[in-house]
């Protein structure tokens, strides 16, 4: 009998064998909430170390075939150092946000020396993922010294004001929340005004600002010293266009966050004396 019918018949003696493993496995495993008979448990039991086989041999076969098309360039040492690679860019991504909470951190911290009352820092730990109102939850409440109307900042200006405070955490009304009224200025004429937030995401609006004082695109508007809640000098946002409307005193001033409140990490909050 020639060399190549007997490796034949024993490759079909294989299949065959292993062709009848995987009938009894499907056929015998028990459906869900049905209780596994006898006979099935010693077929599945037989046919564990079978099965582990099995995929032992489609992992060497998966791995002869890699480095078969590679042309001899995929290996078990290509395989490790590759592990290796995206263990260590893993730990270099952990690296630079360990590095980049550090330097928000320096940058808060820096900026509350400059405050004249007291503060304390506190970490964003919400947010509203309603689009009609604008608010995030901080980690700092009652127990901390925080009460409402709490002014809110972050290093490049003003947040908003505290709306209702827990014992350890409050809430934030953002600038940008149509319930929020903020008394202001342009830094560059004084103009002054009220800062409303609008349903729009990310943008605010300046009413009462008289038409004969010039207002351009990219001046700064800050609070002023008419507000009874937010102190003057900080930051609000920059002019993003101006409308003058038809007729009346006043045009209507559509300005910019200073603040990228949609990211905003750790904020100061300005507690009352």
């Amino acid at each position: 009998m020639p060399g190549w019918w007997r490796l034949v018949r024993k490759g079909l003696a294989v299949s065959l064998l292993l062709s009848l493993a995987l009938a009894l496995l499907r056929f015998t495993a028990p459906r869900e909430g049905q209780a596994t008979i006898p006979f099935s448990s010693w077929v599945w039991d037989g046919t564990a170390p079978l099965g582990a086989g099995l995929n032992l041999g489609a992992k060497k076969m998966a791995e002869g075939m890699a480095f078969l098309f590679s042309g001899g360039k995929e290996n078990a040492t290509v395989r490790e150092l590759k592990a290796r690679i995206a263990e260590l860019e893993g730990e270099v991504a952990r690296l630079r946000e360990q590095a980049a909470e550090n330097a928000r951190l320096k940058a808060l911290l820096d900026y509350k020396e400059t405050q004249p009352s007291p503060s304390l820092v506190a970490e964003v730990v919400a947010r509203n993922p309603d689009n009609w109102f604008g608010t995030l939850t901080i980690n700092r409440g009652e127990a901390d010294g925080v009460t409402p109307d709490a002014v809110v900042v972050a290093p490049a200006g003003l947040v908003g004001r505290v709306w209702r405070v827990s014992a350890h955490t409050s809430e934030v009304l953002l600038i940008t929340d149509p319930r929020s009224a903020v008394g202001a200025v342009v830094y560059e004429t004084r103009v002054p005004g009220i800062v409303r937030g609008v349903l729009a995401p990310g943008e605010m609006r300046m009413d009462y600002v008289v038409k004969d004082e010039p207002v351009k695109q990219g001046m700064l508007v800050m609070t002023s010293s008419l507000s009874s809640i937010f102190p003057p000098g900080i930051p609000v946002g920059r002019v993003a266009r101006v409308e003058e409307g038809e007729g009346g005193l006043f045009r209507t001033i559509y300005l910019k966050p200073v603040v990228d409140l949609n990211r905003v990490q750790e904020v100061l909050v300005l507690l009352k004396k």
